[in-house]
C-alpha cells in the first residue's frame, strides 16, 4: 500500500534528469518493506522492480511490482502499482510540484472467502523547496468494505499527509534522508480500534556507483490500540536495502 514509496525510493534511488523523452527501469532488494510505517511483508525480505517513462514536459508514467505478505484476511502476496502524474518547477520561486494517481492491485487478494478486495486508488499532491518537501495522498476509490461497522482502513476518503527532508549533505557517498507522516482514516474506531497513527523513519543510503546504492533505515509508528494484531509492533524496526537504476 503506497504512495510514492518515499522512504524506500528516496533512500534508495536518486531521481536523474531527464534530457528528452526516455524509459528506465529499477530493481531492488530489502530486509523488510515498510509502507507507510507498517510492515508489507510480515517482516520478511522483498524483492521489487518497475519501468518508468518520463518526457520533458514533466509527464511520467510507470508501474512498480513487489512480493508481499499480508497474514490477516484478505490475504495477498503481490502487489502491483500504476501511477502517472505531472511536475514541474513553480516559475523562480525555488518550489517544485507534483501531482500523480495512483492504482494499488493485490492480484491475489480477496474474494468472498477472504472477507472482501484490497485494491484502491489515491490522487496525491505534493510541493518541494529545496531538501524539503510535503506530500498529502487521498483515496479516492475502494474496494475495501466496512464489514459490521468495524474500523476499516483503505476506504474511500483516507488521507496520509507527509513532511520528508533529503539535506544535499554527501561525505564519501552517504547521504542522508528522514521523513513524519500521519495517516487519517475516514473508517477509524474509537480505544482498542483507533486506527490513526504517525510514522516516522530516518536512513543513510550508499552510492556504489555501477553496484546502485545500498540504504539502512530506521522507522516506527506510534499505533497503541491492537498494534500486533493488526498493524505489527510498534516498536523500532530497521532494515537494509539495496537499488539500482538502469
Amino acid at each position: 500500500m503506497k504512495f510514492t514509496k518515499t522512504v524506500l525510493a528516496t533512500a534508495l534511488l536518486a531521481g536523474a534528469g531527464v534530457a528528452q523523452a526516455e524509459l528506465s527501469a529499477n530493481i531492488g532488494a530489502a530486509s523488510n518493506y515498510f509502507f507507510r510505517g507498517i510492515t508489507q511483508t510480515d517482516d520478511g525480505a522483498a524483492v521489487s522492480g518497475g519501468i518508468d517513462y518520463n518526457h520533458e514536459s514533466g509527464f511520467y508514467a510507470g508501474t512498480w511490482l513487489s512480493n508481499i505478505d499480508f497474514t490477516s484476511a484478505p490475504k495477498a502476496s503481490a502487489e502491483v502499482d500504476g501511477y502517472l502524474g505531472f511536475g514541474g518547477d513553480i516559475g523562480d520561486t525555488g518550489l517544485g510540484y507534483d501531482i500523480s494517481g495512483w492504482y494499488y492491485w493485490y492480484p491475489d487478494a480477496g474474494g468472498d472467502s477472504q472477507n472482501g478486495e484490497l485494491d484502491y486508488a489515491e490522487i496525491s499532491g505534493s510541493l518541494s523547496w529545496q531538501w524539503l518537501s510535503a506530500t498529502v495522498a487521498y483515496t479516492v476509490w475502494s474496494e475495501a468494505s466496512d464489514e459490521d461497522n468495524v474500523a476499516q482502513p483503505f476506504q474511500d476518503d483516507d488521507i496520509y499527509t507527509e513532511l520528508a527532508v533529503a539535506p544535499d549533505w554527501d561525505y564519501e557517498g552517504f547521504a542522508p534522508s528522514a521523513a513524519i507522516g500521519y495517516y487519517s482514516f475516514d473508517q477509524d474506531g474509537d480505544g482498542d480500534q483507533d486506527l490513526d497513527y504517525t510514522t516516522w523513519t530516518v536512513g543513510v543510503t550508499k552510492d556504489a556507483g555501477d553496484f546502485g546504492s545500498f540504504s539502512m533505515n530506521y522507522v516506527q509508528n506510534n499505533f497503541d490500540g491492537n498494534a500486533d494484531d493488526f498493524w505489527g509492533s510498534d516498536s523500532p524496526k530497521f532494515w537494509v536495502g539495496w537499488a539500482k537504476g538502469f
